[in-house]
C-alpha cells in the first residue's frame, strides 16, 4: 500500500493506494469518511465532476467550450429546467442528510484547492466555483435524466418520427401492440416537430453515465459452494471514454467498511458491499417521461396560449440567457404549463399542435433520492435495504441484495406517474383533455419486489418487470435474452463459486442468435451459410467467424421484411438495426414479431421466401471474425477528439469488443463517421458474504490524468477476465481473485 499525501486536508483521515491504485480510506467516523470520499473524488476526478455539473446546469458552452454541441445541450437542459430545483431541494433535505452532504462537499472543495488547476481546467479557462449540496443533487439529476430518462424520451420520439414519416399504420400497430391501439395517427402527423438533437449533441449525452443495460444477481447459501450468499453486478455504460465513469474506493470508519463503485460528485456507492450487506443495480427502464400534444395559438398582442377543453390559458414563459465562450449570448424562451414544457419555441413553427415534455424528476421531492443512497450504507440486512431503496424517487432501478445471514432480494424503485385516460405513456396524448393528465404518482408499495425466492437465486437484466395486471411501469419492453441466459446458467449451478459468477459475467452466448437461427434455418438455401450457422455455438467471441455471418443475415432479413417504402423504409431500417443497442425498442419488437406465423408484414410475400432472399445477399464465404467488425478504441473524454490529444497519445490502438447486445457480456459498438460509442460492462463486482472481500475489475482506473499510471491500470484485467481483490478489513497484498 502506498500512502497518499492529502494536501489541504482538514480532517483526521488517512488514505493509501493498493497496487491497482484503488484508494483505501481510514476515518474515525462516517462524517470524516464521507469528507474523505469527497476529497479523494476531487484529487482524482475533479475535472470530471466540475465539467459534469456545468453540463447539467446548462452552462457548458460558457464554462468549457463554445462548441455547437455544448451550446445545443445547454439549450436542451435549460429548456427542461434540469437544475432549477437544486437549491430548494437541498434546503428540503433532512438535517442528517444535509450534514452528510456538507461534509462531502467540504472534502471536495478542500481537495480541489489542494490539487489546483488540472490540465483540462487550465486549457479551457474553466472558472472553479465551490461544490455544494445542490451540486450533488444536480449530478444526480444528470444521471437520472441525461443518462437514463433521455433514452426513453429518444425512443418515444423515434416512434413519433416513424409515424410522421408515413410508416405503415397497420404495421406499426402490430409491431408495438397494444401500445398503439388507441393512438390517433392523423393527429400525430399534424404535430409540429422540433428538430432532433444533432449527433454531436447526442454524443455529449451518451458520454453521461447511461445505464443502457446491466446485469445483477444474487445466490442464496443453499446454491453456494461456500455456504454464504453471493452477489454479482455489472452495470453497462459507454466504456471507451476515459477516465472511467466509476471510481472505486474502500472506505473504513470505526469498525465498519463500505467498498465498491462510487460516482464522482456524489457520496453514493452504486455497486458495493459492507460487512453485512451487498448490492448492485440495473436500469429498470421505467417510463417516467411523457410527451403531450398541446394545441397552441398566439393572441393578437403576441401572447402564446394553450387549450384546455374549450378554454385558452397563457403559457408561463421562462427566459434563460445562455452564454457562449468566445461568442454572443443567446436568449432561450421556455413555454411551460402544469403538464410540461414545449420542446421548442412556438414562434419558430407557428400555431397548431406542439409537443410538450413532462418528467417526474422535475417535481418537488426528487432530491430526496440521495438519502436512500446514503441510508442503505447502514442497512443491516437485505430486508432493511429493500425498505430503504423502495423510497428512492429516481432513477428507476432494480436493486439486488445479498446479506451475511443468507437472505437475498430484488427491489425496484422510482417515481411513476398515474397516467390518466388509461394511456401507457409510450405515445403523446392530447393535453387539452384533463382526463389525460397525470393523476399523481403510484405508491411505492406496489413496486415489484422479490425476497428469498424458492429457486435460490434472483437475477435482473433489464427484462420486462411489469407486474401481471398491474401498472405498466416499463413501456419499452426488451426481449430478455440476457436475463434468460443468466437464469439458465444459475439454474445449472447447484454449488456456485465466485469463479462461476465471474465466468457468467464474461458469458458470450446469445440466446437471440439461438432463437433466430432456429427460425431462419428452414428457409435458408442449401450451402455454406446454412452449414456454418447449423454448427455454430452462438458465441460472440472475438475470434468467431459465424457471429458476423449471423449479424449480416439478421440485418438483411430486417431490411427485406421491414425496409420497404410502405413499411419503415430501407434507409431507416438500416439505421435502426445497426444501432441495436441504441434503438432496442424497435429491434426487440421486431424479434418478437418474427416468431409469429401470421402478420401483415408478410401478408403479400411469404416470410420464409423473404428470409431466403435475404440470405442470398450474405457472403457465405466471408472469413472475417467478430473482432474485425466489433472493435473500438479508448479515447480521452477531454482531449481525445482534438489534435493535441492525438499528438500526445490520448487515443489507444484498436481493441476487439467481445459479445453483443444480447449476451450477458453486452459488448455493443456503434461506429459513426465522427466517433465510436460503446455499451459494455463498466464494472465487474462479485462477492461472497461469508467473506470480507470482493473481486472486481473495470475498463479504466482511478485517475483522470492521461499521464498517471492509474489512468487505465485495470484495462488488461478487464479484457482478460482477471479480477483483483478488495478487502474490507485491512490485509496484506494478495494474489488476483
Amino acid at each position: 500500500m502506498k500512502p497518499l499525501r492529502l494536501k489541504n486536508c482538514q480532517r483526521d483521515i488517512q488514505a493509501s493506494r493498493d497496487a491497482a491504485g484503488v484508494p483505501h480510506l481510514q476515518a474515525a467516523n462516517w462524517l470524516d469518511a464521507v469528507y474523505g470520499l469527497g476529497f479523494l473524488h476531487a484529487i482524482d476526478r475533479g475535472t470530471q465532476m466540475l465539467f459534469s455539473r456545468s453540463v447539467a446546469q446548462g452552462t457548458a458552452a460558457a464554462d468549457i467550450s463554445g462548441s455547437s454541441e455544448l451550446l445545443e445541450t445547454d439549450h436542451f437542459f435549460r429548456r427542461l429546467g434540469l437544475g432549477r430545483l437544486g437549491e430548494s431541494e437541498a434546503e428540503a433535505l433532512s438535517e442528517n442528510t444535509r450534514e452528510q452532504l456538507q461534509a462531502y462537499c467540504q472534502g471536495v472543495n478542500d481537495g480541489i484547492a489542494g490539487v489546483g488547476r488540472t490540465l483540462p481546467i487550465w486549457a479551457t479557462g474553466f472558472q472553479i466555483t465551490p461544490w455544494q449540496p445542490s451540486s450533488v443533487l444536480l449530478v444526480g439529476q444528470l444521471l437520472s435524466f441525461g443518462g437514463l430518462a433521455v433514452s426513453q424520451m429518444q425512443n418515444e420520439r423515434l416512434l413519433i418520427d416513424l409515424i410522421h414519416a408515413g410508416a405503415s399504420e397497420e404495421g406499426l400497430k402490430e409491431l408495438f401492440t397494444p401500445h398503439l391501439d388507441d393512438v390517433d395517427f392523423e393527429l400525430l402527423r399534424q404535430v409540429k416537430m422540433a428538430s432532433q438533437l444533432s449527433d454531436d449533441a447526442l454524443e455529449v449525452l451518451i458520454d453521461l453515465p447511461r445505464l443502457a443495460g446491466s446485469n445483477a444477481w444474487a445466490v442464496r447459501p443453499q446454491r453456494s459452494a461456500s455456504g454464504g450468499a453471493m452477489l454479482a453486478s455489472d452495470p453497462h455504460l459507454e466504456i471507451n471514454r476515459l477516465p472511467a465513469i466509476w471510481y472505486e474506493a474502500v472506505v473504513r470508519y470505526g469498525d465498519r467498511y463500505v467498498m465498491g463503485a462510487t460516482l464522482p460528485g456524489c457520496p453514493l456507492f452504486a455497486v458495493a458491499r459492507t460487512e453485512r450487506l451487498a448490492w448492485g443495480v440495473t436500469y429498470m427502464k421505467g417510463d417516467t417521461v411523457d410527451f403531450f400534444v398541446e394545441d397552441c395559438r398566439r393572441t393578437d398582442d403576441g401572447v402564446w396560449q394553450y387549450r384546455r377543453e374549450q378554454e385558452w390559458e397563457d403559457f408561463t414563459v421562462r427566459e434563460e440567457i445562455i452564454q457562449r465562450k468566445g461568442g454572443a449570448s443567446e436568449t432561450l424562451l421556455a413555454y411551460e404549463n402544469p403538464q410540461g414544457v414545449l420542446d421548442s419555441n412556438p414562434d419558430e413553427r407557428g400555431p397548431g399542435y406542439h409537443l410538450s415534455i413532462a418528467w417526474t424528476g422535475n417535481n418537488a421531492g426528487s432530491g430526496a433520492a440521495i438519502a436512500s443512497w446514503l441510508d442503505v450504507l447502514s442497512a443491516e440486512d437485505a430486508a432493511a435495504g429493500m425498505e430503504i431503496v423502495r423510497e428512492c424517487t429516481q432513477p428507476t432501478l432494480c436493486w439486488v441484495f445479498a446479506d451475511r445471514e443468507g437472505h437475498i432480494g430484488l427491489q425496484s424503485c422510482g417515481r411513476f406517474p398515474i397516467r390518466g385516460g388509461g394511456h401507457t405513456g409510450l405515445t403523446p396524448i392530447p393535453a387539452w383533455d384533463p382526463a389525460n393528465h397525470w393523476q399523481g404518482f403510484h405508491p411505492t408499495s406496489i413496486l415489484p419486489r422479490i425476497y428469498d425466492p424458492p429457486e435460490g437465486f434472483v437475477a435482473t437484466a433489464n427484462e420486462n418487470i411489469n407486474p401481471p395486471g398491474g401498472p405498466m411501469f416499463c413501456t419499452q419492453i426488451l426481449p430478455g435474452y440476457r436475463k434468460r441466459r443468466i437464469d439458465e446458467r444459475l439454474q445449472q449451478l447447484d454449488h456456485a463459486t465466485l469463479n462461476d459468477m465471474q465466468s457468467l459475467q464474461y458469458d458470450l452466448i446469445s440466446l437471440q442468435a439461438s432463437d433466430l437461427v432456429a427460425l431462419f434455418l428452414p428457409h435458408l438455401p442449401e450451402g455454406k451459410l446454412k452449414e456454418r450457422l447449423s454448427g455454430w455455438n452462438f458465441s460472440f467471441h472475438p475470434t468467431s467467424q459465424e457471429a458476423p455471418l449471423f449479424q449480416s443475415l439478421y440485418r438483411n432479413v430486417l431490411v427485406e421484411i421491414f425496409g420497404h417504402e410502405e413499411g419503415i423504409g430501407w434507409r431507416r431500417m438500416v439505421y435502426l438495426c445497426s444501432r441495436a443497442g441504441f434503438s432496442g425498442m424497435v429491434v426487440a419488437a421486431i424479434d418478437r414479431l418474427l416468431h409469429q406465423e401470421k402478420s401483415c408484414w408478410w401478408r403479400v410475400r411469404d416470410k420464409g421466401s423473404m428470409i431466403h432472399d435475404a440470405a442470398l445477399r450474405v457472403d457465405a464465404d466471408a472469413k472475417i471474425t467478430w473482432a474485425d467488425v466489433n472493435y473500438f478504441h479508448f479515447t480521452d473524454r477531454y482531449f481525445g477528439s482534438h489534435q493535441v490529444g492525438r499528438l500526445f497519445g490520448f487515443n489507444s490502438r484498436q481493441y476487439p469488443m467481445p459479445g453483443h447486445h444480447a449476451t450477458p457480456f453486452q459488448g455493443h459498438v456503434l461506429q459513426t463517421a465522427k466517433r465510436e460509442s460503446t455499451f459494455a460492462p463498466s464494472y465487474h463486482f462479485v462477492t461472497d458474504l461469508s467473506t470480507d472481500w470482493a473481486a472486481t475489475n473495470m475498463p479504466g482506473g482511478p485517475s483522470e490524468s492521461r499521464f498517471s499510471r492509474y489512468y487505465n491500470i485495470d484495462v488488461p484485467r478487464w479484457f482478460s477476465g482477471e479480477y483483483k481483490k478488495l478487502h474490507g478489513q485491512p490485509e496484506p497484498d494478495s494474489p488476483p481473485a
